[in-house]
């Protein structure tokens, strides 16, 4: 081997050394390493820890289902609901209409909502398995989630959405692993000023061995959906 061969064996050995997939051996070393990229919001980091072939899984059966769309279901009237209910204010009726329009443009294809930026199905299935895993692990964040309800509902987005803190979530243990798989117990505070005493949400991510390298398991119940924004001011409902 040459000299120039053998500086850039040495540059090699000493970046796999330094980087943070090489450095976590352990699963609470995978655990702390996947909270540390989400809490940063460093989605493509936070993918790359992820079980990717059980991600893969996921991903395809969900653009299937995207792809046959919902939207066939019967529209409501606001001359329905009132015909159904005579006593209903037509403000209120017109207010109902509205709601179930937002629902029915969300589940006539929800992959906007499930992948952040990405606009259909179609786009969904281009992306390789780690892009659309950091799409995924983004469209949990507050920011995105509050964002696709003010534009579902057609409202105008707040300037300062951006300036909504990310939740703070901290590894509390890590059971001992058996065959393969283990679990650890994480807390989740909201935002980076929560201080360490106010509790916060326990949460479970399950971890397993694959080729020598700990992974976060894909589970559905990892990411928690945010909870709906009050919209009716700009609904103009009540």
């Amino acid at each position: 081997m040459n000299t120039r061969s053998l500086v850039g064996a040495a540059w090699a050995l000493a970046l796999l050394a330094t980087s943070p997939l090489a450095a976590q051996t352990t699963a609470a070393e995978a655990a702390t390493g996947f909270l540390n990229a989400w809490n940063a919001r460093r989605w493509t980091e936070a993918a790359r820890l992820l079980d990717l072939d059980q991600f893969e899984t996921f991903r395809r059966d969900f653009a299937a289902r995207a792809a046959k769309g919902s939207d066939d279901a019967p529209r409501m009237t606001v001359e329905d609901l009132r015909r159904y209910d005579p006593s209903m204010p037509r403000e209120v009726a017109e207010y109902q209409v509205r709601m179930m329009e937002e629902q029915r443009r969300r589940f006539a294809d929800p992959t906007p909502w499930e992948f952040a930026r990405v606009n259909s199905a179609a786009a969904l299935a281009a992306l390789s398995s780690a892009e659309a895993a950091a799409r995924w692990i983004e469209s949990r964040d507050p920011e995105w989630q509050v964002r696709m309800q003010f534009q579902q509902a057609g409202c105008p987005v707040p300037s300062d959405l951006g300036n909504i803190a990310a939740p703070r979530r901290t590894l509390v243990g890590v059971l001992e692993p058996t065959g393969g798989v283990t679990y650890a117990v994480f807390r989740e505070a909201q935002g980076n000023d929560a201080p360490t005493w106010a509790g916060g949400d326990l949460s479970v991510m399950e971890l397993r061995l694959k080729a020598g390298r700990w992974l976060v398991a894909p589970r559905a119940d990892l990411l928690p959906e945010v909870g709906e924004v009050d919209l009716s001011e700009c609904r103009g409902g009540r």
